[in-house]
Order: C-alpha cells, then structure tokens, then sequence
C-alpha cells in the first residue's frame, strides 16, 4: 500500500485523518515539530524555521497532505501573531517543496488544507470555488496560503485545495466551544444568529481528503456539507441535545468587537453559503448532509 506523507497533521482534523488512513493501510509518515514525538520510524521530527530536516527518501511518497498553520482564533491579531499566521502557513510548504527539489523528486500528489476564510466575510451570494476572494486580513492570509500550496506544482504531478469551512467535532473545535458555556446555563448566540454557517462534519472532511487522493484529483474544492445552516439553528439544537436551553440575550456586535477585537469578532459574525457541487459532481457522497444529522451523530 501507498506510503502517505502527513505534514502539521498533529492537530484535530489530522489525527482523525491518520486513524482513517491506517484503517484503509496506508502506511503514514508524520512530520512532527515536536522533537521529543520522533520515534525514528513513523513520527520524525522537522523544523521549517530552523532549517531541520529528517533524513528521509522523498521518492517514497505517492501523496503529502499539509495542514500546517498556527490556530487562527487562538490569540488576538496583534502584528507578531498576523505575521506568525501568514508563515506558519506559507514557509512549511516552501520548505517542503524545497526539500523535494533538493532530492530531484517530482511528488504525485501535494494535497494541502485552506479555508473558507478566502470567500468575502459576509456575502449574500451563494460561493463556488470560482467566486471572488473577499478583502481584509482572514482573505488574504488564505490567499497567500494557497499561493503557497499552488506554488508546488513545480514539485508535483497535481496539487490539489481543499477550502474548509466550520468543522463539526466531538471533541474540540468549534462545537466544544459552543457547548462549553451552555454547560453553565451560560449559552448565548453571537451577532444576529442569522450569520450562514458552512460547516462539514470530521468525518465527511477526512472522507473528502482521502477521495481528493484516491480519484487523484487536482484542484480547488468547497470541502463544506451541501446544508449549510443559521449559527441560531444550530446553536439552539446544540442545546437542546445536551438539555442546556439557550435563554440569554444575544451578544451585541459591539460586545464581541470589545472581548475579540473587531477583525477576531468577523470570524463569528461571517456569513458565507459556500456551495459543494464540485467535489459532490467527482462522486463523493456527505454521510451527513444537514446540521441536525450531524449534532446528532456528535452528541449523542
């Protein structure tokens, strides 16, 4: 079986990824920039800042899957942490690529993570992959990203862009954030809760990056359910799953602007009903197509 390269996968979609490529017997080589995670087998240790690189024969790839990138909503965006955004995303994929040409190795496939930040943050349109790329600081962070990634065709046979939008997870992730203070009888919708919500269970995401590698598909694609939803539906049925009404009044703009600082506060009040026609025209199929479906299947 295929050997499959996974970069900055040591986070939530990744390790659930690792877990369905090992069920299918791929066989996984993590890159790890954690030096104490090295086991000099399946986990080797790289640092893009500081030059560092296993010893490792490239040739024996047929896939790599990047997701590489600093947390976007864990800090505020001060200049450093925008700055330490841009090249967490960007300089790993360089020095990959760097790598490949170093050893004359032309990859079959760089599949890489990108996000549904690209898109205008509030847009009344519904967005394919064609539509046009918003402004401000989340759109062109993605925008150099996937200028990052589209970059390694001069290493790979195909490239191809996932652009991901609100993932749904038992753990962490954007439902453990909604369900944390409705715990305390404390939940409360951001903004209106009228904001669209593109979001896409774990598990149909990890389906989609191993279709994208299996169907051998180069390209940008939606990696969204075909249902998107109102943050209002789904938070009020978060609620109701777990038996923690939401009763408190919504959190005023001007609020979140306060606590989040106004360009963080724009990721809970965007809006985009990204379309996932292409990748569903490839024939991937969404185990879970509407919200309820899928808080149902994470709740339960």
């Amino acid at each position: 079986m295929s050997e499959i390269l996974l970069a900055g996968a040591s986070g939530l979609i990744g390790s659930k990824l690792i877990k369905k490529l090992k069920q299918k017997n791929y066989t996984i080589v993590l890159l790890s920039t954690q030096k104490a995670k090295d086991n000099g087998k399946d986990i080797l240790y790289w640092n893009p800042a500081t030059g560092e690189f296993p010893t490792l024969d490239l040739k024996r790839f047929s896939a790599c899957i990047n997701f590489c990138g600093a947390g976007i909503f864990d800090k505020p965006f001060t200049d450093s942490r925008k700055r330490e955004l841009l090249e967490s995303r960007t300089k790993p994929i360089a020095f990959l690529q760097a790598r490949f040409a170093e050893q004359n190795t032309k990859l079959p496939h760089f599949i890489s993570a990108s996000a549904s930040g690209y898109y205008p943050n509030i847009c009344l349109n519904e967005l394919s992959e064609d539509s046009t790329p918003g402004n401000g600081f989340i759109s062109e962070l993605v925008k150099a990203w996937e200028t990052a990634a589209l970059g390694f065709e001069t290493q790979a046979e195909r490239v191809s862009v996932a652009r991901i939008g609100i993932v749904m997870a038992g753990e962490g992730g954007f439902l453990n954030k909604l369900k944390a203070p409705m715990q305390f009888f404390a939940g409360a919708i951001p903004g209106s809760g009228k904001q669209i919500i593109s979001w896409i269970h774990i598990d149909d995401l990890c389906d989609l990056f191993i279709h994208l590698m299996e169907k051998q598909l180069p390209g940008i694609y939606n990696a969204v359910a075909p249902t998107p939803d109102t943050l209002e539906n789904i938070t009020r049925y978060t609620g109701q799953k777990i038996s923690r009404p939401v009763w408190l009044p919504n959190i005023p703009v001007f609020m979140l602007n306060l606590i989040f600082g106004k360009e963080r506060a724009q990721l809970l009040l965007s809006s985009q009903h990204l379309k996932s026609d292409k990748i569903q025209k490839t024939g991937f199929s969404f185990r879970f197509q509407d919200s309820k479906s899928a808080l149902n299947d994470l709740l339960a």
